[in-house]
């Protein structure tokens, strides 16, 4: 019976192979699933200091970044506006810039469930209000500099009282 084994699994491993998927030209091996899920990193944002932007047009910028995270989901779209000096002050953060962000969001962002609440812009400061299936209601508050988004909090934080 052993033999017998031994000569099935010697004649059958080709076939295995044959239907084993192939690597592509990268060696990734292509999958629709992954594919899906796939973030691409885009570049840093480059800021504007000389002359900087005006508050309208940090808020212009800003209401594009929210546009893409919370309605589109489109992290890559979103991460266009985050600087490479991007701090994250969420203690659970890992580290800071913009991949240690996207990694941690990347595998579950567009499976999330959002409902837009509010947004606000003032000065050189952005915060969004907003409701997940996974978190409840969120306020992440973002400051930027030169029309790039430098530092983010979302730990307890609290949407601004009174008229802007």
């Amino acid at each position: 019976m052993r033999g017998i084994t031994t000569i099935s699994f010697l004649l059958l491993s080709p076939l295995g192979v044959l239907a084993a998927p192939t690597a592509s030209s990268d060696n990734v091996i292509p999958s629709r699933v992954l594919e899906a899920r796939a973030v691409v990193t885009p570049a840093p944002c480059q800021p504007q200091l000389n002359p900087p932007p005006t508050e309208q047009e940090s808020a212009e910028r800003f209401e594009k970044f929210a546009h893409a995270f919370l309605e589109t989901k489109n992290l890559t779209e979103a991460f266009e506006y985050i600087d490479a000096t991007y701090i994250n002050h969420n203690p659970f953060a890992t580290a800071n810039g913009p991949n240690a962000a996207l990694d941690a969001l990347g595998p579950y962002w567009g499976s999330v469930q959002i409902t837009p609440l509010r947004r606000t812009f003032k000065g050189e400061y952005g915060w969004l209000n907003y409701r997940t299936n996974y978190f409840s209601e969120i306020v992440d508050w973002y400051r930027m500099e030169g029309g790039c988004i430098v530092e983010h909090w979302d730990q307890g934080e609290k949407y601004p009282r009174g008229s802007f």
